[in-house]
């Protein structure tokens, strides 16, 4: 598992490098993932240490967790608590939903387009056509409708991209302003 330690408004320290990445091995044991990433951020607030962590799973998954203290030492087992509590409520939700089905996967391609707006800009989007500016993939993860209400609070995101299990069609659900959930079914044309 990669571990990535950004100090911010602190010096960075060898011995909270090590720390953190002794603290990351438990979560290394706990997934035997291979293509599992880290991202800590240990930062100084006023008289507060704040350790925030992000786990990347297989590229689909994302837990966070973060703790604000006095000592950056129990920040940092605080937050690397909350994330193995997270890990395991997530696995044995997905062991427990899936027992014997291999999760189906499909990618999805998507592009963030750029339209210009400066007049100067204007006259050359009249020319030409809008512009990528950024390609990338994501990954479809096969769950029915409850599992991708877990993942997103697992996530602690804004949408949620996934193949829904019963119809086997892509969904997008995405969180309202007033916290509940919308859902976009896609049908072929």
């Amino acid at each position: 598992m990669k571990c990535k330690v950004t100090f911010r408004h602190m010096k960075a320290s060898d011995s909270i490098r090590e720390y953190v990445e002794d603290k990351v091995s438990k979560l290394d044991r706990l997934l035997n993932e291979d293509k599992s990433e880290v991202h800590v951020v240990v930062s100084v607030e006023k008289l507060q240490q704040i350790a925030h962590f992000e786990l990347i799973i297989s590229g689909a998954l994302r837990v966070r967790a973060d703790d604000k203290s006095e000592n950056i030492y129990s920040s940092i087992d605080v937050a690397v608590d909350k994330m193995v509590s997270q890990v395991k409520r997530y696995r044995s939700k997905i062991r427990d939903h899936h027992r014997g089905e291999a999760h189906k996967l499909r990618e999805v391609p998507y592009q963030v387009i750029h339209l210009p707006k400066t007049g100067e800009e204007e006259l050359e989007a009249k020319l030409n056509l809008p512009q990528v500016i950024r390609h990338d993939r994501m990954v479809a993860q096969e769950m029915h409708l409850n599992d991708a209400v877990v993942q997103m609070d697992v996530l602690n995101s804004d949408f949620l991209v996934f193949t829904d299990s019963d119809s086997q069609k892509m969904n997008v659900m995405y969180r309202l302003p007033d916290g509940q959930f919308g859902l976009i079914e896609t049908q072929s044309s």
